[in-house]
């Protein structure tokens, strides 16, 4: 049994991501979001993921909770790896959040790169990705 103590979720050490995910099926294209219980469809993939984005807000405009489900897919994709989610440690977040502000690509470019070294059983901490940063800058990158 998880506790508070041993529970990295609770603990805040992660900030994640989720993006929707898209197929193409025999009539159209389908989006959902990894762990959802609920998708769209479109004839364009263009249009399914905008067509998620609006269904998100007409869940939540119902009262409802369209993404109450993931904390689940956080914890389970911590064990293994789901497509679309990512996770990164919360110290580094907050710092980019500073740095960067809330661009998006900037933000994503660094969920990857974390999401590539836990594949590797390794850690993307602040002071790793400055480290790595500063190398980048010091070689002209």
């Amino acid at each position: 049994m998880t506790t508070p103590d041993d529970d990295p979720i609770a603990q805040g050490r992660f900030a994640f991501r989720m993006a929707p995910q898209c197929e193409r099926t025999s009539d159209g294209w389908r989006a959902w979001y990894p762990g959802a219980d609920w998708s769209v469809t479109a004839p364009t993939e263009e249009e399914a993921r905008h067509k998620i984005a609006e269904e998100v807000s007409r869940r939540r405009n119902a009262g409802e909770n369209p993404m109450a489900f993931q904390e689940a897919v956080y914890r389970q994709h911590l064990q293994e790896p789901i497509p679309g989610v990512y996770a990164m440690d919360n110290e580094l977040y907050r710092h980019l959040i500073r740095e960067v502000g809330y661009d998006q690509d900037a933000l994503q470019e660094v969920f990857e790169e974390s999401e590539r070294r836990r594949a590797q059983g390794q850690s993307y901490t602040k002071a790793e990705y400055l480290a790595a940063t500063n190398r980048k800058t010091d070689q002209g990158d």
